[in-house]
C-alpha cells in the first residue's frame, strides 16, 4: 500500500475539513474563473475572513488542492446539502487529496470498526509509526507533527458524527440520496469508509 516516498504529505493538518471556509467561498467556488477569483481572495480577505496573509495562504493552498479533487459539478451538490451533509462531502475530499488519511482510515478506523468499534489516539499512532518505518520521508517529520494529523484525523471523524472520542458510529440523519450522489459517481468505497457497506 505504500508507495514511493512523497506519496503522503502532512498537508492536513492545516485545517481539517473547514467547512466555514468552504462555505464562506461559495460564490467563488460556483464560478468558472475560480484560480482567479481565489487568487483575489488571497490578497484582498474578502469572504474568508483569515486575519494573516499567511495563515490565508496556508488554508487557501488547502481549499484550492480540494477544488481540483472534487469530481465535475461536485460544488452544485455540495450547496444543496445540509451541513452534515456537507462535512461528509468534505471528508470525501480530504480522502480523495490526502493519501495519508485515507489510509489511517482504512488501516485504522475501518479495521476497528469491524472488530468492536472502538478507536483511540494511540491505535492512529501506531499506524503512523509503522508508515514512518517504511516511508523515509515520513520518518524525517517531527513529532509535533504526528500529533497534529493525529487530532486532526481524530477531529475531522468527530466532526461528521462517525466517532465519539472512543467509539465509531454508522453516520446518522443522512439522506439515502446523499449517499446515492456517491453511488452515481462509482465511489462506492466511500459508503465503506462511512461504515455503511462492508
Amino acid at each position: 500500500m505504500i508507495k514511493n516516498k512523497k506519496t503522503y504529505d502532512a498537508n492536513f493538518t492545516a485545517g481539517g475539513l473547514l467547512l466555514n471556509e468552504f462555505k464562506a467561498l461559495e460564490q467563488i467556488l460556483l464560478q468558472e474563473d475560480f484560480e482567479l477569483k481565489i487568487q483575489r481572495e488571497e490578497e484582498n480577505n474578502n469572504v474568508i475572513g483569515i486575519a494573516t496573509m499567511s495563515a490565508r495562504k496556508r488554508i487557501l493552498s488547502e481549499i484550492k488542492r480540494r477544488y481540483h479533487t472534487a469530481p465535475i459539478g461536485f460544488w452544485n451538490y455540495f450547496f444543496q446539502w445540509n451541513d452534515t451533509e456537507m462535512k461528509f462531502g468534505l471528508l470525501y475530499l480530504c480522502f480523495k487529496t490526502y493519501p495519508l488519511v485515507l489510509d489511517i482510515h482504512v488501516e485504522v478506523a475501518l479495521k476497528k470498526f469491524i472488530t468492536g468499534n472502538t478507536m483511540t489516539a494511540y491505535d492512529i499512532q501506531m499506524r503512523l509509526d509503522e508508515i514512518a518505518s517504511k516511508d523515509e520521508h515520513v520518518a524525517k517529520w517531527s513529532n509535533k507533527t504526528f500529533d497534529k494529523i493525529n487530532v486532526q484525523y481524530r477531529k475531522a471523524v468527530k466532526d461528521v458524527g462517525i466517532y465519539d472520542g472512543a467509539n465509531l458510529n454508522r453516520p446518522n440523519n443522512v439522506s439515502p440520496l446523499f449517499w446515492q450522489y456517491f453511488e452515481s459517481l462509482n465511489e462506492n468505497w466511500f459508503l465503506t469508509a462511512c461504515f455503511l457497506k462492508n
